[in-house]
């Protein structure tokens, strides 16, 4: 084989490397909504496996997650709860159980299903879902967590559940 010959291979060869480097490079390029994705996971993750009491407390503790307006509704929500039930002590609370979930009974596991992009709003449909062992016996429902980019990453900033019901409307009603 001529000097010319390889120099030619070797030219052919490298382009073929930068070829198939530059396709998986396009490839892997991330998604805003997979990015979404991952930090909705995160955040369910760490919930479900942690004391999910609507308290002030656990509120503060997944402050990380949240938007600055979502974690103020949430925590405006628990002050005028206590006062409501300073006043009337034989009454529930307008949330029992856990708002971040919506639901009574807690979910025993989530599921990412997908995420779409709408805008600046990333989408994410989760599935929540309980076990027999629960009261509400094997069941699952989904909710939407729309999502919204901040200098941190993506932060819940809504959750919509199955009926349509906003979690930052409903919030907003009740000042």
């Amino acid at each position: 084989m001529t000097t010319k010959s390889r120099l030619v291979l070797l030219r052919g060869l490298l382009s073929l490397i930068l070829l198939v480097v530059g396709n998986v490079t396009l490839a892997q390029t991330p998604k805003p909504e997979d990015a979404a994705s991952r930090a909705v996971r995160t955040f369910y993750t760490y919930h479900l496996a942690h004391n999910k009491d609507f308290t002030v407390r656990n509120i503060q503790l997944r402050k990380r997650w949240l938007t600055p307006e979502l974690y103020n509704l949430l925590l405006k929500e628990l002050k005028r709860q206590a006062a409501a039930s300073k006043a009337h002590p034989d009454e529930a609370p307008d949330y029992e159980g856990d708002p971040l979930t919506d639901s009574q009974e807690y979910p025993d596991s989530f599921r990412v299903v997908k995420a779409e992009m709408a805008g600046e709003v990333a989408k994410v449909t989760v599935t929540l879902q309980w076990s027999a062992r629960t009261s509400r016996g094997v069941d699952k429902r989904d909710i939407i967590v729309e999502t919204t980019r901040s200098a941190t990453g993506w932060l819940v900033n809504d959750i919509v559940n199955s009926d349509g019901t906003r979690l930052q409307e409903d919030l907003k009603k009740k000042k």
